[in-house]
């Protein structure tokens, strides 16, 4: 017979937050994959992006962080499922640098991605 697991107010509350972290850095994944798809069907197989890096509370470098180690995990992911061949962020900090690993400046993120002309489906 299967034992219940009982988890503390501390965990459900841990538990939530992470479901809140997922959620944006999908939301961050969405919006990015919607300007690939216009830039795709403009022709190119290139997009310089930036964008806000979400949190549950605004400002909070914690979540930033988190989100952008969440939102770096589904990136890869995708990318490993045929999406983007190459991945690069912007690290801001003088002088600016396009590194492989997820970097942000302050709240603001900057990636450049590259896909193929096969990604069409993926951007979608």
């Amino acid at each position: 017979m299967a034992a219940h697991v009982i988890i503390t107010l501390a965990e459900r509350h841990a538990q939530i937050r992470q479901e809140k972290l997922e959620a944006l850095a999908v939301k961050v994944m969405s919006d990015l994959k919607k300007q690939c798809l216009t830039a795709h069907e403009l022709g190119r197989r290139e997009l310089t992006w930036g964008s806000v890096v979400p949190g549950i509370m605004v400002g909070c470098e914690e979540d930033m962080d988190d989100v952008l180690v969440i939102f770096a995990k589904i990136i890869e992911h995708d990318g490993d499922a045929g999406g983007f061949n190459k991945i690069e962020w912007c690290k801001a900090r003088a002088p600016t640098q396009w590194v492989d690993s997820p970097a942000r400046f302050g709240s603001h993120m900057q990636i450049r991605v590259h896909w193929g002309d096969n990604a069409l489906e993926y951007l979608s």
